[in-house]
C-alpha cells in the first residue's frame, strides 16, 4: 500500500432541471389528442410525478418554466436526454476533443432509469432488464451488507454504490476515473442520492494501491469490457482487490457477456480470481458476473 498520498475526492453535487424526453413530449401529446386537459407527467424520468394542465401544445407550462411542445419535438428527435433551463432545451450530450470521446445520457422511456454511452456504447445493460434493476440485482448478490462498507469501483452515474446505500451500507467508496461521467452524473435525477457516496476521482488500479488493508466489508467490480480495460481484469488488480477485503468479505465482479472469446475470458477471470486468493468463486448468472469470498 502507498502511504502519504491524499486521495482525490470529488464533491458531487446535483443539478436540479426539468428533464424533457421525447418521450415526455409524446405522452403530453396522445394525451391532449384524447382530450385530456389536466393529467400527470413526470420531470424527472419518472422518480415523481406532478399535475398540469393545458390549453394549448404551443404554451405547456412545466413547473415554473414554459415550453412548446410543438417545437420541442423538432428539436427533440432522438432518445437523448435534455435538460430544460430557461427557454433552452439543452442535450446532455458532447464531444471530448482530448479525451477522443463523445458523451450521450441516452434516455430509456419517460420513466426508467437512462444509461450513459460514450462512443456509441452503453455502459449499462439494457436488453431485457434497464440499468437501475440491473444494479439491484448486482447488490443483492452480495447478500446482506447492512452496516458494511463497500467499495464501488466504476462509479459511472451511481446506480450501484446508491443502492448500496439503499440496502443498509453504512459507506460507500466509489471510485471513478472520467469526470465527464460524473459531470453527467450531476444532471441525472436518478443519480441524485450520490451527494451521499464518497467518491474518488482517478484509476482504479492505481487509488487501489493507497487504500488500506481488510478495509471493506464488500466489493462491487464493475469495469467495462474487458477489450476496453483489461487492466482491471488483471491478476494483479485482483490481489489488490483481495488485500482490501476484509476476511470473510464478498465481491462481485460484474463481466456481462463479452462477444468474443467469451468462454476463455470468463474461465480466465475465475482463475485469476482463484490464484489471487479468493475462494466460493461462483458465476452468478442473473447478475453476468462472478460473486467470490476473501478467507
Amino acid at each position: 500500500m502507498n502511504r502519504g498520498i491524499r486521495l482525490n475526492y470529488y464533491r458531487f453535487k446535483p443539478r436540479n432541471y426539468p428533464i424533457i424526453t421525447s418521450w415526455l413530449l409524446k405522452y403530453i401529446v396522445e394525451a391532449f389528442t384524447r382530450g385530456l386537459r389536466c393529467f400527470r407527467v413526470t420531470l424527472d424520468l419518472g422518480i415523481t410525478y406532478t399535475n398540469i394542465c393545458i390549453e394549448s401544445l404551443d404554451d405547456v407550462a412545466l413547473g415554473d418554466l414554459r415550453i412548446n411542445v410543438r417545437d420541442a419535438l423538432n428539436i427533440v428527435k432522438d432518445d437523448t436526454v435534455y435538460v430544460l433551463s430557461g427557454n433552452d432545451l439543452i442535450p446532455i450530450k458532447f464531444y471530448d476533443e482530448v479525451l477522443r470521446r463523445f458523451y450521450k445520457l441516452r434516455a430509456l422511456g419517460m420513466n426508467i432509469a437512462p444509461t450513459l454511452e460514450i462512443n456509441g456504447i452503453h455502459m449499462h445493460r439494457i436488453e431485457g432488464t434497464d440499468p437501475w434493476s440491473d444494479a439491484v440485482i448486482k447488490v443483492r448478490s452480495l447478500g446482506r451488507i447492512v452496516g458494511g462498507k463497500v467499495l464501488d469501483i466504476g462509479t459511472g452515474l451511481g446506480y450501484t454504490a446508491i443502492n448500496s446505500l439503499r440496502r443498509g451500507a453504512r459507506e460507500v467508496l466509489s471510485i471513478e476515473v472520467d469526470e465527464n461521467v460524473l459531470r453527467i452524473a450531476s444532471l441525472n435525477p436518478w443519480s441524485k442520492e450520490l451527494e451521499h457516496v464518497k467518491i474518488v476521482l482517478g484509476d482504479a488500479s492505481k487509488v487501489l494501491t493507497y487504500l488500506s488493508d481488510n478495509e471493506f466489508t464488500h466489493v462491487i467490480h464493475d469495469p467495462p469490457r474487458y477489450e476496453l480495460a483489461g487492466e482491471l481484469y488483471s491478476l494483479e488488480f485482483y490481489k489488490e482487490l483481495y488485500r482490501v477485503l476484509r476476511s470473510g468479505g464478498k465481491l462481485f465482479h460484474y463481466v456481462g457477456k463479452p462477444k468474443q472469446r467469451r468462454a476463455r475470458i470468463l474461465k480466465g477471470v475465475k482463475e485469476r480470481l482463484l490464484r489471487a486468493g479468493f475462494v466460493n468463486v461462483i458465476w452468478v448468472e442473473e447478475a453476468l458476473g462472478f460473486r467470490a469470498v476473501r478467507p
